[in-house]
């Protein structure tokens, strides 16, 4: 029976680091499912779900990390996942939509806009944060995936989207993602 191992790897950016991370795993007899990366300014961050050899757990596998991620100064956090979290699930269509937020950085942006979004039912799948702009003027850039259990919710969430853009002073968008199936 396959098992799974959710992964988080983090440190100071720099070539080699993916090349690391996956020839490692495939030394330890890993397979690569899912994965999630990105530059946080300097810092490297990465998600990865790993199928993993029957006879090694998750706990192993972070032990069995150390000899290659030392070189790299790579913080490596492992857990095992739930079967039934790792279940590749049916595509079925969810209602998905792109929600893009624009203005002055401050603080609570992104407090207020998942708190909404929460409220109506939405999932936040997915979301990028930037800080753009000159030092004194900073620029908020904030992009989400929410999924909706009903298209019909859309609406209403568009409403209290827009109730929030003059009390955050920003732009704000909100468009469905053209048919997205998981």
């Amino acid at each position: 029976m396959n098992h799974f191992a959710i992964i988080t790897a983090f440190g100071q950016d720099r070539p080699g680091i993916v090349a690391l991370m996956a020839d490692s795993l495939y030394q330890l007899g890993c397979n690569i499912e899912d994965t999630c990366m990105t530059r946080l300014r300097g810092e490297f961050t990465m998600m990865l779900m790993v199928r993993l050899p029957e006879s090694m757990a998750a706990e192993d596998l972070a032990r069995r990390l150390i000899p290659y991620t030392t070189p790299l100064d790579l913080a490596v956090l492992c857990r095992a996942m739930p079967d039934l979290a790792a279940t590749r699930q049916t595509a079925l269509e969810i209602p998905t939509f792109i929600l893009s937020v624009y203005g002055a950085d401050h603080p609570g942006i992104v407090a207020q806009v998942a708190r909404t979004v929460a409220r109506h039912q939405g999932n936040i799948t997915d979301m990028n944060t930037r800080v753009v702009g000159s030092g004194d003027r900073p620029i908020y850039v904030m992009v989400l995936e929410v999924q909706l259990p009903e298209a019909q919710q859309a609406d209403q969430l568009r409403q209290a989207l827009e109730e929030l853009k003059p009390l955050l002073g920003v732009d704000l968008t909100f468009r469905l993602l053209e048919s997205v199936t998981f």
